[in-house]
């Protein structure tokens, strides 16, 4: 992306494993969660295409909670691009209930280090 933070959002479904909208950018450095649903948690991760978040491949974010994910460029990432140009999704499922999820992608105009 040529801006330096790119935003997205998405209701999280109760039980069911989503791809965010909107996934980050080769050039995202840092992307920052915010759980804008005061009493039901959810499940974020970066996994391969078609993975279920499970405990063990994702974060917990409480309800009213954030998380910030520094995830350096796309040449420090071991699991390289993310989105459509990678195999790997920004993932979102959640946990009991359909909380709202608030996502900024902070950007950079070189590569930077996780």
């Amino acid at each position: 992306s040529t801006n330096l933070i790119d935003y997205a959002s998405i209701t999280a479904q109760s039980g069911v494993t989503d791809d965010v909208g909107v996934q980050p950018s080769d050039n995202c450095h840092t992307i920052v969660v915010y759980n804008t649903t005061a009493d039901t948690g959810v499940l974020v991760g970066i996994v391969p295409t078609g993975t279920n978040l499970t405990a063990a491949n994702s974060a917990t974010i409480p309800g009213g909670g954030s998380l910030t994910l520094r995830i350096g460029t796309r040449v420090y990432r071991p699991c390289g691009p993310i989105g459509t140009t990678g195999n790997v999704r920004l993932r979102v499922e959640g946990i009991g209930g359909t909380p709202v999820l608030s996502f900024q992608y902070i950007n950079s105009a070189q590569d930077t280090a996780p």
